[in-house]
């Protein structure tokens, strides 16, 4: 009777969890992307910034984040950056959540008036930003010679263990050397000096 009930709970459970999911894919079908970006959004707790991308033919959405004056978001496979105005009029405040609309035409960010605030093709020089921002550089002339100074002296370094390794070896050989010197001198002397 126990396992009876149980096996009909969980059969239960199972029917409003598969009708939810049906639910939750639907409404997320109809709004086009909206429901599930907008949940991911909700849930970082201001982290992110729900992007609302104005085309010709229909709006969408995606992630964004601020990085460094810059929105960072998702685009079709491409990430794209545009520049924020300085104080933020792009940005807005509904259902919660900050949000920014983007003119996919223009690469930029509308304002509140519908004027859009002045960016760069982003699709077009995300791949050199990206490389400025990674590139490994040194900056400071102090920090150009530090490094040439650690390479000489590494260079050293190693010189030195080189004829220290062969002064070793040549130190090892003396004594078989001086015994062989001085053998092969007693055996010349032997040979010049006539038995007694």
């Amino acid at each position: 009777m126990v396992n009876e009930l149980q096996s009909e709970l969980m059969l239960q459970a199972g029917y409003y969890a598969f009708v939810m999911i049906i639910v939750i894919f639907g409404i997320s079908m109809l709004l086009r992307g909206f429901f599930l970006c907008y949940v991911r959004v909700r849930l970082s707790f201001g982290k992110f910034i729900l992007v609302k991308i104005r085309t010709a033919l229909r709006d969408y959405y995606s992630v964004g984040r601020v990085e460094d004056g810059f929105l960072v978001y998702k685009c079709r496979g491409n990430m794209i950056r545009l520049n924020l105005d300085s104080n933020g009029m792009g940005i807005y405040r509904c259902i919660a959540v900050n949000w920014v609309d983007v003119d996919e035409e223009k690469n930029a960010i509308m304002k509140r008036d519908y004027d859009a605030v002045s960016g760069y093709d982003a699709k077009k020089y995300d791949n050199l930003y990206v490389r400025c921002l990674t590139k490994p550089t040194i900056n400071s002339a102090r920090d150009k010679i530090m490094l040439i100074c650690i390479v000489i002296a590494c260079l050293v370094g190693v010189a030195a263990l080189l004829v220290s390794i062969q002064n070793y070896m040549v130190v090892k050989a003396l004594p078989e050397v001086v015994k062989a010197a001085v053998k092969g001198t007693l055996t010349n002397m032997q040979g010049v000096i006539p038995a007694g």
